[in-house]
């Protein structure tokens, strides 16, 4: 796994739970040598009102993770060998 690039992306539903859980992986990944994307960080509150009728994400949402995920394909990119 050395080498290969990461990125840390989580839901909860407290304030702190993911936050938590993507540092222990973090330390993990460090420990497999694996560059790890830093920012954005990504914590997303699991509230009433993120997800629509039809189990849609939200607006606001899904432009967060859009550049979330477009940051993450340069990261990608950028460690490519």
């Amino acid at each position: 796994m050395a080498g290969k690039p990461a990125g840390i992306i989580g839901v909860s539903v407290g304030a702190m739970g993911t936050a938590l859980a993507q540092q222990h992986l973090r330390n993990v990944l460090a420990s497999l040598d694996m560059p790890t994307l830093a920012q954005p960080e990504a914590f997303i509150h699991a509230h009433a009102g993120l997800f629509d009728a039809a189990g849609n994400i939200g607006a606001d949402s899904s432009k967060f993770l859009q550049a979330w995920m477009d940051r993450y394909l340069a990261w990608v990119a950028q460690h490519a060998h």
